[in-house]
């Protein structure tokens, strides 16, 4: 949802390339065949959206986590308690991207029989672009509030001012639309700006500050003191991160075809209002994403050089080829 840049002008690198290249570097690092297909997907397809931030960038960091042991690269996701509308999770050290994908779905198939339903996952990496998982649950036609947290336990012996400390947990909000229509779907980091331009916005208000100050604040209370009361004992040095969701199924307030009419109407209406400044569309969250997929899907992901040297480089270490040099 954030504006995240993207340099149109940069060269394109097909889909289909980059995923088998993120698969088999995965496998190679000692991943299961399913999980490095499956991370691969999570990766390519944020990529396509435009997120580049954390698409296929992040595969090195990734692979040299999972070589050093940093994070588990064999997890034994499961679920460690669950009752019929709150299901948790164990991470089991891997990373976050695989543990909250089964979290949502765990929660998208309780909450139509229940309405609503709490998920919980307490040690794991990195939850990588969360929209990709409040996605899983619009694509089933259901509302997901996704809170999740870098780091437990925060580093507050440290010095410094207290937005640094609570890091920068991402947010993610999916709310499903018409058939044919992108979700509404807000997926951001709680920071409200770098600490630089902090200091310049502090020097205007101060409301703004304490405003992004209070949505630090949500995601960490979503979080962390629910990671606290797990029973896991021994933790992969990495696996810090956790994460809150909750998935609503719209049928069981009204007639979802409503729901769905209201997101369409309101749609309409915010198109033709007056933009943001520095803005040429008045969008609801998610359409910008949307574009880039189908475009990006048709005519190749727009890369900078350091992105693709740095996996270049990886694959130079693994012996992986670079496909989207000879694919196709």
């Amino acid at each position: 949802m954030a504006i995240i840049p993207v340099d149109y002008t940069n060269p394109r690198y097909d889909a289909k390339a980059l995923h088998r290249f993120t698969e088999e570097a995965l496998r190679k690092t000692g991943l299961p065949e399913a999980h490095a297909t499956e991370l691969a997907d999570y990766l390519t397809a944020t990529d396509l959206r435009g997120v580049l931030s954390h698409g296929t960038r992040q595969l090195p960091g990734y692979v040299h986590a999972f070589q050093s042991g940093t994070y588990n690269p064999r997890p034994n996701i499961r679920i460690y308690r669950e009752t019929a509308a709150v299901v948790q999770w164990n991470g089991d050290g891997g990373i976050g991207h695989l543990a909250s994908a089964r979290a949502i779905r765990s929660a998208v198939s309780r909450a139509r029989s229940t309405g609503i339903c709490l998920a919980t996952v307490t040690h794991c990496g990195h939850t990588g672009s969360v929209g990709n998982w409040t996605r899983i649950a619009t694509g089933a036609g259901m509302i997901c509030l996704y809170y999740s947290t870098p780091m437990s336990p925060l580093p507050f012996d440290r010095p410094e001012p207290v937005v640094q400390a609570l890091n920068n947990p991402p947010v993610s909000f999916g709310f499903p639309a018409a058939e044919g229509e992108p979700p509404v779907l807000i997926d951001m980091g709680t920071h409200l700006e770098l600490p630089d331009v902090q200091q310049e916005i502090a020097e205007i208000s101060v409301l703004p500050l304490i405003k992004g100050l209070a949505y630090q604040v949500t995601s960490v209370m979503m979080t962390w003191p629910v990671d606290a009361q797990s029973a896991i004992e021994y933790r992969y040095p990495g696996a810090t991160s956790s994460l809150t969701a909750v998935v609503l199924d719209p049928a069981f307030i009204g007639d979802s075809t409503d729901y769905t009419r209201t997101v369409t109407e309101l749609r309409r209406k915010v198109h033709s209002m007056q933009p943001l400044p520095g803005l040429d569309r008045a969008l609801l969250p998610g359409e910008i994403e949307a574009e880039r997929e189908v475009d990006f899907g048709e005519h190749g992901i727009p890369l900078d050089d350091a992105h693709i040297q740095s996996l270049r480089q990886l694959g130079d270490e693994l012996d992986v080829p670079c496909y989207w040099e000879t694919d196709g």
